[in-house]
């Protein structure tokens, strides 16, 4: 409803997780493994893992994140804590909450 609509804003916490899942990406490709590529970042294998998974939701989730347009129920706390986040994007809409395009 537009009173949703006009709820939602970008959400800071979000977006730096959207875009150390995004430096994490680019670490594990610069360096000859996981653990290397974390302790790189200063972070634990563990959440380092976390966020390489997020680094790759679909287009559009990514979008809808840095535009403010994600569903209200998605905190980065929420995003952060799904271990079985899958690599289909229809898959990942329908869990996170989003409309199919």
């Amino acid at each position: 409803s537009s009173n949703d609509d006009d709820l939602r804003r970008p959400d800071p916490a979000l977006i730096k997780l959207i875009v150390r899942a995004y430096q994490a990406r680019c670490a594990v490709n610069a360096t000859p493994s996981i653990q290397a590529a974390a302790a790189q970042l200063g972070l634990t294998s563990r959440y380092f893992a976390v966020l390489l998974r997020l680094a790759f939701l679909a287009p559009d989730i990514i979008a809808a994140i840095m535009d403010g347009k994600q569903p209200v129920a998605l905190t980065r706390q929420r995003l952060a804590r799904i271990g079985n986040l899958p690599i289909d994007w229809v898959a990942q809409r329908a869990l996170l909450g989003f409309a199919q395009p």
